[in-house]
């Protein structure tokens, strides 16, 4: 069985169980990292259930939920990404990601598919403050992998020192979120 929930509702319910607290110990324990006081108890219980059910936390709790598991915020509640790599993609060059990666494999290299992947190794360099780490690594050692292997490609002068670039780019995002 899947579950649905937000990766942040499966973390906090996971450090409250780690901890070996009931919702009304963690409840408890926010009150102790709270700026103001908060409302009653039941009301606040009735809240977490909700948090841990999926439903986000307005931006009141959510600094002090990250502080109750000595965390910052961000890091237990990432910002939703501010671009839209398809969409880019899909506008500059006319290609989906599909379609870029089955050009690489049949070595049809063209401004277009370096287009798509100048693209989309800015979108990925440009995510890393705000993509959670797990998921910026896998497409980032992924789309590295695909552009490395344009090497063994033939390719012009300016296509391969725009293959090495990119690489690189993407070598130092690798390494960076390793």
């Amino acid at each position: 069985m899947t579950d649905d929930r937000p990766a942040w509702a499966r973390r906090i319910a996971a450090e409250r169980q780690a901890r070996d607290w009931s919702q009304r110990d963690a409840v408890r324990a926010l009150r102790a990292h709270a700026p103001t006081e908060l409302p009653s108890e039941e009301s606040m219980i009735r809240q977490w259930k909700r948090w841990e059910s999926g439903q986000a936390p307005n931006d009141f709790y959510q600094p002090i939920i990250a502080a109750l598991f000595g965390t910052v915020t961000h890091a237990l509640f990432p910002a939703p990404s501010r671009r839209d790599g398809e969409k880019e993609v899909l506008a500059a060059s006319g290609m989906e990601t599909l379609e870029i990666v089955s050009r690489l494999n049949r070595s049809d290299v063209d401004g277009a598919t370096l287009d798509a992947l100048r693209i989309t190794t800015d979108r990925l360099c440009s995510e890393y403050p705000f993509m959670p780490s797990g998921q910026l690594i896998i497409e980032g050692r992924q789309w590295l992998r695909r552009v490395v292997e344009l090497h063994t490609k033939s390719l012009t002068l300016a296509q391969h020192r725009e293959v090495l670039a990119l690489s690189g780019w993407l070598a130092l995002l690798v390494g960076c979120v390793e």
